[in-house]
This record gives structure tokens, C-alpha cells and sequence, in this order.
């Protein structure tokens, strides 16, 4: 009759507002508890699942944390709000460097909106974080991909060519470097023909470096 063990109803706003105290006092696992509770009544709720993100990868748990940074970007785009999803796929991209598909969602950002060189910069970025063998084929996927917007891109191919050879495609690194002496001149070239020869050592690569 006077309402006696009904619980409180969920306040979202309230909740949301004692992560950010929380936050901000530097009590990161108490935050990331309050913003759960919001994700328990509506698991798609971005502007929690934004919040969440940054929290647990400090946190030590990047695999929530992309999930977080997924479902909010998603719904960012969804809603037109374009700029501030490319900040949640950087976050994306820079927690879990292999996510090919958020580099290039970062970089489409880029070149729809005619900032094809920034979008080239962002493809270089993501390539020279590739690491170990298991990263080679992935840094040449988004090399190739940076030629495609930019085809005489000197420092792309400088820096596909000897990956192209890792991976066992030497004769696509030769016909690479070949094609960007077509491109370049002075310094340049030299770079290129000195690539070539490092690559595939001979005396005619060593005369043509040494001649240019």
C-alpha cells in the first residue's frame, strides 16, 4: 500500500551524471560500474557506450572497449553526426591497430569530404603500425589502397616496394619502383634507384643508382 521494496526507477540522466563525478575524480572502475548500469536498460544506449570506451581501455580491457566504441560510432553515423564518429574510429583504430576496416572508415571520412591527402596520410599512418610478419600483408593492403587515391605517392611506394618483396611478390616491388622513375626526377629518382638496387642488388641497378 505505501510502496514498500518497489525499487527506485532508473534515473539515466542521474546515473550518467555519477560516472562523470566519478570520472573526473579519478575513480575509473566506479565510473565504468554506474555506466554499465545504464547499458543493462538499453544495451545500445552510444552516449554511455562512448563514455565506456576511453574508460576501459584504460582499464585494460580493449577487446569492451571496441565493442563500446563500435556501437557508438554506428549510431553517430547513423544520425549524421559524422565528425564526432571519425573521433570514435580513430579510437577504434588506435586501440586495436590490425582493424583494417576502421583505418578505412577513417580514411573515406577524409576523402569524401575532398581531404584526399589527409586521407592518404591516415593509410600511410595505419601501415607503419603493422608489426611483425603477421602485419606485412596488412600494411600492404593499406599501401596499395593509399596509391589507388594517389598513384605517384613517392613515399608509399617507397615504403610498399619492400614489403611487396617479403611477402613474395618481388616482381610487383620491381615493376613499382620502375614505374615511379616514370614520376620523379633529381633526388627523387635517386631515391628510387637506390631502392631498386638495395631490393635487387646487380650491376646494372648498382651503375644506374650511381649514374643518377
Amino acid at each position: 500500500m505505501f510502496g514498500f521494496g518497489k525499487a527506485a526507477p532508473f534515473d539515466r540522466e542521474e546515473t550518467l551524471r555519477r560516472a562523470e563525478e566519478f570520472r573526473s575524480r579519478k575513480k575509473p572502475k566506479k565510473a565504468i560500474a554506474e555506466l554499465r548500469k545504464v547499458i543493462a536498460v538499453d544495451p545500445k544506449d552510444a552516449a554511455a557506450h562512448s563514455k565506456l570506451g576511453p574508460l576501459l581501455v584504460s582499464a585494460g580491457q580493449p577487446a569492451e572497449a571496441l565493442e563500446s566504441f563500435r556501437i557508438a560510432a554506428d549510431d553517430l553515423d547513423a544520425r549524421g553526426f559524422a565528425d564526432k564518429a571519425l573521433s570514435l574510429w580513430l579510437q577504434i583504430a588506435q586501440t586495436k591497430v590490425s582493424d583494417l576496416d576502421a583505418w578505412e572508415k577513417v580514411t573515406q571520412f577524409h576523402v569524401a569530404r575532398g581531404r584526399k591527402a589527409d586521407g592518404v596520410k591516415v593509410l600511410l599512418l595505419a601501415a607503419t603500425m603493422q608489426e611483425g610478419k603477421e602485419g606485412r600483408p596488412r600494411a600492404v593492403h593499406l599501401l596499395e589502397d593509399a596509391l589507388i587515391f594517389e598513384p605517384q605517392h613517392l613515399e608509399a611506394t617507397l615504403l610498399l616496394a619492400p614489403l611487396l618483396v617479403k611477402v613474395g611478390r618481388g616482381p610487383d616491388a620491381r615493376t613499382l619502383l620502375e614505374n615511379a622513375l616514370t614520376f620523379t626526377s633529381g633526388a627523387a629518382t635517386r631515391r628510387v634507384r637506390r631502392k631498386l638496387f638495395t631490393l635487387f642488388p646487380g650491376f646494372k641497378t648498382l651503375w644506374r643508382w650511381l649514374r643518377s
